[in-house]
């Protein structure tokens, strides 16, 4: 029995030595590439989901500046700028709406689209993107609003010119 014993203590004195502890931690990575064109802020970040525009008695809503910049690909053709669908704000039962103009630097957005030149857009080329463009959210028509909550989504559409001016 003793033989037994000592070689016993010694194989799992190795075993507690070499035995090896682990945490398997697993992140999922994602990425939406367009490797043609893009829009951020300035600092390269996102545009933001959600802004507020603050409302102020007696005037209306205060004009909502986000600076961004344009990033591309093609040093030579313009990009296209456009609206899914008017913009507006709309009160929580829909009954009250609030028309916006959206306007990209001095280009007025409509839904249909609104072609920025290229060499305009990127005077120093496309290393470094375009110069900074104020993104503009205002009120169409100053005034008082009725008291609610009001919220709307402005989608834009960047795309690439499909040819070189």
């Amino acid at each position: 029995m003793k033989k037994f014993i000592k070689p016993l203590l010694i194989v799992s004195t190795m075993a507690a030595v070499f035995s090896v502890q682990a945490v398997q931690k697993d992140i999922t990575v994602n990425a939406n590439v367009d490797a043609t064109i893009d829009m951020t802020q300035p600092d390269n970040t996102g545009l933001p989901s959600s802004i507020d525009m603050q409302y102020l008695p007696g005037k209306g809503l205060t004009p909502f500046n986000l600076n961004t910049k344009v990033w591309s690909n093609n040093a030579t053709a313009g990009v296209n700028v456009r609206l899914v669908r008017a913009a507006s704000l709309a009160d929580v039962n829909g009954v009250n709406k609030i028309p916006l103009t959206v306007s990209l630097g001095e280009t007025v957005l409509t839904t249909t689209n609104q072609l920025l030149e290229a060499a305009t857009l990127f005077p120093a080329g496309i290393e470094n993107g375009s110069d900074v463009l104020p993104l503009r959210f205002a009120q169409t028509t100053q005034g008082t609003i009725a008291t609610g909550t009001y919220s709307g989504i402005v989608s834009l559409v960047v795309t690439q010119a499909t040819k070189a001016p």
